[in-house]
């Protein structure tokens, strides 16, 4: 099993917390805040990055209340109406309305630190953070004494257009402020990038086509510290020139094409050459209907058996390994796959006991071409034997249970298995899930339809309890680009089901559920786009 895209600041914090006696100094002096009916004095936390207050004493002193999520060091500040989102080891603060349901990210100075006392952030922009979302009449030493302003807000992209010019293309980058160090790179085949730092974007908002001009297509990429546009091109773009508007906040970049060639001497029209034409012409409509034919058949399945090598995943009451379970499941559903569907080939992220990298399970997915993705996991609780019992089906998406939670955290946890997993994965949190997701939004109705009609099919071979269809953050999920679902097969905690499970006739059940859901589905895929 798997830990979501979400444990990986714990490491980061462990050693941040570890070295602290080295970078903290005395706290002898102290501020005082006051309300209009209150005061407080707070110690002043000094390091050789800068001072801190604690997050934590400031808002329960007007009057928050609190949530904190210890696995993944974050804490939330609840005033009424408005929630305050901070991450240990992170700069960005996260503020949502409640009343309006919009979000809207500021950038300390600092990072939030967190240590064995609690969260603390820095004293320069704390106060002001909490006098725009708490209470206004806050202020420091006497009365009247302003508030340091709170952190400004990350500028925003509010409007993105393109202008055709006689001597190129004019892309205007609409932003409600300033922002500086943009860049933009040549042309790498058919992309364009802008890179914008510190902006913040509606990624499914401005995620635009064009139906003509150079550019096809903006696809923003949003990212914690800056959002990259990526512009598809048309053609070729021989220059490219980007400056920031002396009259607004806007960013505008030039696209400027080649030189046209001088033209070519007319050939020779001939009755020859014009039935030689005609002839490639058709040919060229032919081979194209029979592209965008093929384009459309579910004709590539990729199995991808979960943990494996050094990652045994789950461990059963009698002893039974999760990898090795998984492993049969999948064998077996690929050569009945091969047998009834001839025309399906068949992919497996691993074929032995062999340890393969989350993120590598995608990629050979997307190298393979393939259309639907099926990664096959068992269950299993933290207390054994326990009567947990039934499969269960998930989708990528923010968890929504502390139950589908807990599966993602267990099955996402191998990445510590990994080399250099620290920089390869992104934490899954709810202010950047969309942005890791957005790749796969076109894929979404189609993994929808196949968890449901695999929910049938389970139902109608396997015992136990029937479980709907879930969602939860797996990182094995993000990297296929193609319609996918998780299978939990049963629980290898209860002792029943972990026979069922490590018996061939059981494995054969659950194998055989997934191809009666794949033919179905297999149908209605290939009818719909006839």
């Amino acid at each position: 099993m798997r830990r979501p895209l979400t444990g990986i600041l714990i490491l980061f914090t462990a050693l941040l917390t570890a070295t602290l006696p080295a970078v903290l100094h005395a706290q002898s002096d102290t501020i005082v805040l006051r309300t209009a009916s209150s005061a407080i004095a707070l110690p002043v936390l000094r390091t050789d990055s800068g001072s801190y207050l604690p997050i934590r004493t400031i808002s329960a002193f007007l009057g928050a209340d609190h949530y904190e999520n210890r696995a993944l060091k974050k804490l939330e500040v609840k005033f009424p109406g408005t929630t305050v989102k901070f991450t240990a080891g992170n700069a960005f603060v996260v503020i949502s309305s409640t009343v309006s349901r919009r979000n809207k990210v500021y950038q300390l100075s600092l990072p939030v630190l967190f240590t064995p006392n609690g969260y603390f952030a820095p004293s320069d922009e704390l106060p002001g953070l909490f006098r725009i979302t708490g209470d206004s009449t806050l202020t420091i030493g006497e009365p009247g004494t302003a508030v340091p302003a709170a952190p400004s807000a990350a500028p925003v992209v509010t409007g993105l257009t393109a202008e055709e010019k006689k001597n190129g293309t004019l892309f205007r980058i609409g932003l409600s402020s300033p922002v500086r160090d943009f860049n933009r790179s040549l042309q790498m085949g058919d992309w364009v990038y802008v890179t914008l730092p510190g902006v913040q974007c509606d990624t499914m908002a401005f995620d635009t086509s064009y139906a003509s001009g150079i550019i096809r297509r903006v696809k923003p990429v949003q990212s914690e510290t800056s959002l990259q546009l990526s512009l598809q091109m048309r053609g070729k773009v021989a220059q490219t020139e980007i400056v920031q508007d002396p009259l607004s906040n806007d960013i505008l970049l030039t696209l400027i094409p080649p030189e046209p060639e001088a033209p070519k001497a007319p050939a020779v029209d001939s009755a020859a050459l014009r039935r030689k034409q005609n002839e490639k012409a058709r040919q060229d409509v032919v081979r194209s209907i029979a592209k965008q034919k093929q384009k459309w058949k579910l004709d590539v399945v990729v199995i991808d058996p979960g943990h494996g090598g050094h990652d045994p995943g789950a461990i059963g009451i009698i002893g039974t390994r999760e990898k090795d379970i998984t492993l049969g499941i999948s064998l077996k559903l690929g050569e009945m796959i091969k047998k009834e569907l001839p025309d399906v080939k068949v992919v497996f992220t691993r074929k032995t006991d062999r340890f393969v990298e989350l993120y590598r399970r995608g990629q050979i997915a997307n190298e393979n071409e393939g259309k639907l993705f099926i990664s096959i996991h068992c269950n299993s609780t933290e207390r054994k034997p326990s009567s947990a019992n039934g499969f269960e089906i998930y989708l990528l998406r923010p968890g929504k249970t502390e139950d589908a939670i807990r599966i993602a955290e267990k099955e996402n946890d191998v990445v510590k298995l990994e080399k250099d997993y620290e920089d390869r994965y992104q934490e899954l949190t709810e202010e950047n899930f969309i942005i890791l997701t957005m790749a796969q939004s076109a894929y979404v109705k189609q993994s929808e339809r196949f968890a449901e009609m695999l929910e049938e099919t389970m139902s109608a071979q396997m015992e136990g309890m029937r479980q709907p269809v879930k969602q939860a953050g797996f990182y094995v999920l993000v990297g296929a680009s193609m319609p996918n679902v998780l299978v939990e097969s049963g629980y290898l905690s209860n002792v029943k089901e972990e026979r069922f499970l490590r018996s061939p006739a059981g494995q054969q059940k659950v194998a055989t559920s997934i191809l009666n859901a794949l033919k179905g589905f297999k149908n209605e895929y290939e009818d719909e786009n006839r």
